[in-house]
């Protein structure tokens, strides 16, 4: 069974981010993840490493980096960098991405939302807030 998504951001649906034109870049998707308390950590693990292993191969990927919240480890955040929407996009299509997917615990919810930096004069460098 695959895993439920669950809307990150409320102005903007995932796939509207994933399309949207012109494509930016670049992109860090922002996947938050909460495994359910009575599934396995380390099963979860496994699959994560192999949906990532595919994503690694694919045209656009720069990096990966998961992040467990500091307990039980059943709260995480995956932070990958992209080239663009676009190519994120084509990554999160593949077919082996999705096959490896429906291996994730019943119960796993990902928030996903695609972010680019901003600029904040004096503070840090991105794109200018429009």
């Amino acid at each position: 069974m695959p895993p439920l998504h669950v809307q990150l951001d409320r102005s903007t649906t995932f796939v509207e981010q994933l399309s949207h034109q012109p494509t930016s870049g670049p992109i860090v998707l922002i996947n938050v993840i909460s495994i359910p308390p009575k599934a396995n950590v380390e099963s979860f693990l496994h699959t994560w490493r192999q949906s990532a292993e595919v994503l690694k191969a694919a045209p656009g990927y720069i990096s990966t980096q998961l992040h467990r919240g500091i307990g039980d480890g059943n709260f995480l955040i995956n932070y990958a960098v992209w080239e663009s929407n676009e190519t994120l996009k084509n990554g999160l299509n593949l077919p082996a991405f999705r096959k490896v997917c429906e291996e994730f615990p019943e119960g796993t919810e990902f928030r996903a939302s695609v972010v680019e930096k901003l600029a904040v004069d004096g503070v840090c460098v991105g794109v200018p807030l429009a």
